[in-house]
């Protein structure tokens, strides 16, 4: 069984590859736990429920035109804007065994400075996404 380090994650905001300034990145799959317990029943009956998907990045910030700023700040500034976000563990080429996970999503949080004097200014993002997070092995 193979076991992976991740060395070379791909991330893609709204077509914007921006790899080179993740430092880290989680892609969040959950579905609500619905209790469709009903009487005369001796034990707890559930159903799988409305998924709730999102992408976290963790990005070193750049102000540099087509960088990580200049991506994401039209993302939050304007209202409505849906977007696609596409992450895979091994960097671009995607296969079967470098999956590419993709959604539609929004930008409701951002926080373009954070940090104390002398550290990395660094930017945690979530991406909520707007329906189903896919994946792609082609």
């Amino acid at each position: 069984m193979a076991k992976h380090v991740l060395l070379n994650p791909w991330v893609r905001i709204n077509n914007v590859v921006l790899s080179d300034h993740v430092s880290s990145v989680t892609v969040s799959l959950e579905a609500a736990d619905v209790d469709v317990t009903a009487s005369g029943q001796y034990a707890m009956d559930r159903v799988k429920g409305l998924k709730d998907e999102s992408f976290e990045v963790e990005f070193l910030q750049d102000f540099a035109a087509a960088s990580v700023d200049a991506t994401l700040w039209p993302l939050y500034d304007t209202a409505g804007t849906v977007f696609l976000v596409e992450v895979a563990h091994d960097g671009a080429t995607i296969s079967a065994t470098n999956p590419k996970y993709s959604g539609s999503c929004i930008l409701t949080t951002y926080q373009p400075l954070a940090g104390a004097i002398g550290d990395a200014n660094k930017t945690t993002v979530a991406f909520p996404t707007k329906g189903s997070i896919t994946r792609g092995t082609a």
